[in-house]
């Protein structure tokens, strides 16, 4: 793992919502390292939008007032100051950039921060690391964003930002392959590390040292589960069609509900549809322990064909039957460890067969091939990256990094 280096991370979601990639890996490089985990900006159009909470859009108003704020062990997160929306308008993105330049340099002075890694996962905001004269420049790209369907979000100008993120880096870091595929034009030194999963906890949720909620536990017929974030990607009216065939089972669905969701009045009308809502991190694998088949169940398009559910790797740590809907990057998975749905007929069928096949053997071979996938993993994966390239770079000065106590105490 990297050791005793300040890094800067800029992520498109705050510390504190949904767990993904930019949290899982920078919560563990602390460990050996410094972290200053820039939350993602708001605009007035934040208000308007639907995809947050007026609350959450208020609450990092009042933060970005605050300043930079520990969050947890040599981590620190701070909300840049508001941006002006319609983001990707070149002339509208270069004043916002030029804003946040100012004040990410302005932090990482106050922090103490030097000679940093600028590990950037928001693909928006091209020209940020000027602002802080890195020693390296990390483009870790998750999804394909010029392809999210919001009415606001110009997609030809959403590649031109990410092209220019990546013409930036050292070096480019991708979860999806296809990914890979239509980001290497743009930077050559790329690199395929797919999202991971907390194995270790997952893997308890097949032992009795974890115990299945008991809302959970009260439901009626075999239950069909889905982990993760209810927004636009999720194919509702898929779920409704098979909740509706099969009215003995239950459908629970356990994750936080964006605005930008599709119509749910069908969903919320059946009676063996259960929200679970937003759940903590550590409770998680006891709702998937009370699962018998979990889902991806997501709409086809160029978004999601490009996308790395991380549910997937927990799902298999679990134990769990899994199926999915026909995306590009879980076709390589399709067999022992999950069946594909390639229509809702299809789809169904497949959670019959999960069903009615599991075993025992079945369920310790898709913990075995989860094995090796963790998000500690995936750490030692892009520290192999990234250590080369630091090593070609001029040696820090002594003492450049100072300890975590004495800038806690600054």
């Amino acid at each position: 793992m990297l050791e005793g280096r300040d890094i800067v991370c800029v992520s498109f979601v705050t510390w504190d919502d949904h767990w993904g990639t930019s949290q899982q890996q920078m919560s563990r490089l602390a460990a050996k390292n410094r972290v200053f985990f820039m939350d993602q900006p708001i605009s007035p159009l934040s208000f308007v939008t639907g995809v947050r909470r007026r609350s959450a859009v208020w609450r990092q108003f009042k933060r970005w007032l605050a300043g930079p704020r520990p969050v947890a062990p040599n981590v620190w997160a701070g909300a840049p100051p508001p941006i002006l929306p319609f983001r990707t308008n070149r002339f509208v993105n270069a004043l916002n950039a030029a804003i946040i330049r100012r004040w990410l340099a302005g932090c990482v002075r106050k922090l103490g921060f030097q000679d940093v890694i600028f590990w950037n996962f928001e693909p928006g905001l091209p020209g940020l690391s000027r602002g802080v004269q890195p020693a390296l420049s990390v483009f870790h790209c998750v999804d394909d964003f010029s392809a999210i369907p919001y009415w606001w979000h110009s997609s030809g100008n959403q590649m031109r930002l990410e092209e220019q993120c990546c013409r930036d880096s050292n070096v480019v870091i991708c979860t999806g392959r296809k990914l890979v595929e239509s980001r290497r034009r743009f930077n050559s030194n790329i690199h395929f590390v797919p999202e991971g999963a907390d194995v270790a906890s997952f893997l308890a949720a097949s032992t009795d040292a974890v115990t299945v909620p008991a809302a959970m536990a009260a439901l009626r017929g075999k239950v069909v589960g889905y982990v993760g974030v209810i927004d636009f990607r999720l194919d509702v009216e898929l779920l409704a069609c098979m909740a509706e065939r099969r009215p003995q089972w239950s459908f629970a669905l356990v994750g936080p509900m964006k605005g930008d969701t599709q119509d749910m009045t069908r969903l919320r009308a059946l009676p063996n549809v259960h929200f679970f809502g937003r759940q903590r991190l550590e409770d998680v694998p006891s709702f998937v322990k009370g699962m018998d088949v979990c889902l991806i169940p997501y709409v086809l398009n160029d978004y999601t064909h490009h996308i790395f559910p991380l549910k997937l790797y927990e799902y298999m740590a679990a134990g769990k039957p899994i199926v999915a809907s026909a995306m590009e990057e879980m076709l390589p998975y399709e067999g022992a460890e999950m069946a594909i749905g390639r229509s809702p007929e299809d789809f169904l069928a497949k959670v019959d067969d999960a069903i009615a096949t599991d075993s025992p053997d079945k369920a310790a071979a898709r913990q075995q091939a989860a094995a090796h996938e963790s998000w500690d993993d995936r750490v030692e994966q892009v520290s192999a990256i990234l250590e080369p390239l630091l090593r070609e770079r001029a040696p820090r000065a002594p003492g450049a990094a100072a300890s975590a106590s004495a800038m806690a105490g600054g």
